[in-house]
């Protein structure tokens, strides 16, 4: 087997079809099947269940996507250490999307400017799932909150989160989950940081939540509370970016776990010219701290 029949295994299995692994190749779905089906006479084993048009792969070819994995990992590090350290080419960057929206665009405009050959992708997520695809290789780094402690991993501070609750304009004080009754709890899909530790707010003075609605968006969530939905728990950075012109109130989060730390997360041995070119933007540009917005 070579590399190349490798990468083109590994897109099969990413993205679970034919055709799909041929558009990301750039390659006509014949050519892709047929290098499957060539590997498969090489090794002397089948790699995937053919049912109709679906694939599934095989226990065989499960350990083999481990393998693959870890060898392509190797040959890019090889080529980024062979090529030299100038920043250019492909950057995949992942980020929550409080931080796409308030704390990023400053840093990739500079990134940009600065670094032109540099083609950025930036990927949404949820801090639970883009650990994992920096883990898998899937992204070069990652913006996340509460990574846990993985020695694959390297890390750097990026810029620090105040948490805040919103309720309804002339809500009283929020101070304990008491205030909450049984409000609804407004927030992102399971994985979320921020869901996270409004849980383990609630939880730290013996309650639980009695109901989570589950948004896809901070813009849904601040306008789910206005409408009286429930509360909410956000960035206090990303309530600048919300008009809501006085229909909120807006409540400190009295807690340690108000204050979150947003890390620079990427795969140990694999910190590319590119990866350290979003670290130089990074120190150049000052974060500043968020005050609490009026209720």
């Amino acid at each position: 087997m070579e590399v190349s029949d490798l990468r083109t295994f590994l897109a099969v299995m990413d993205s679970g079809s034919i055709s799909h692994a041929a558009k990301a190749l750039h390659r006509v779905p014949s050519g892709i099947t047929a290098r499957i089906m060539q590997m498969e006479e090489d090794l002397g084993v089948q790699l995937f269940l053919r049912e109709k048009k679906r694939l599934l792969p095989t226990a065989r070819g499960q350990t083999l996507y481990t393998y693959a994995r870890k060898i392509c990992a190797l040959m890019d590090e090889a080529e980024l250490c062979v090529k030299g350290m100038e920043p250019g080419g492909r950057l995949r960057i992942g980020a929550l999307e409080s931080a796409a929206a308030a704390r990023l665009p400053e840093i990739l405009a500079r990134l940009h400017a600065e670094y032109p050959n540099i083609d950025l992708e930036l990927v949404i997520g949820t801090s639970s799932s883009l650990y994992v695809d920096v883990l898998e290789n899937r992204l070069d780094a990652v913006f996340v909150v509460d990574a846990p402690h993985d020695d694959r991993l390297e890390r750097v501070a990026a810029f620090d989160e105040r948490l805040v609750l919103i309720a309804t304009s002339g809500h009283a004080p929020i101070h304990t989950p008491d205030d909450i009754g049984r409000k609804a709890v407004l927030a992102f899909q399971g994985g979320c940081a921020y869901r996270n530790r409004l849980v383990n707010w609630f939880r730290a003075y013996g309650w639980e939540p009695q109901h989570i609605v589950e948004l896809a968006s901070y813009h849904a969530i601040v306008g789910g509370v206005i409408a009286g939905m429930g509360v909410g728990v956000v960035p206090a950075s990303v309530l600048e970016l919300c008009r809501t012109n006085g229909m909120l109130s807006v409540h400190a989060l009295e807690h340690p776990l108000s204050s979150a730390v947003t890390e620079l997360v990427w795969r140990k041995g694999m910190a590319s010219a590119n990866v350290a070119a979003v670290c130089r933007c990074l120190k150049c540009c000052e974060q500043k701290t968020v005050s609490l917005p009026a209720a």
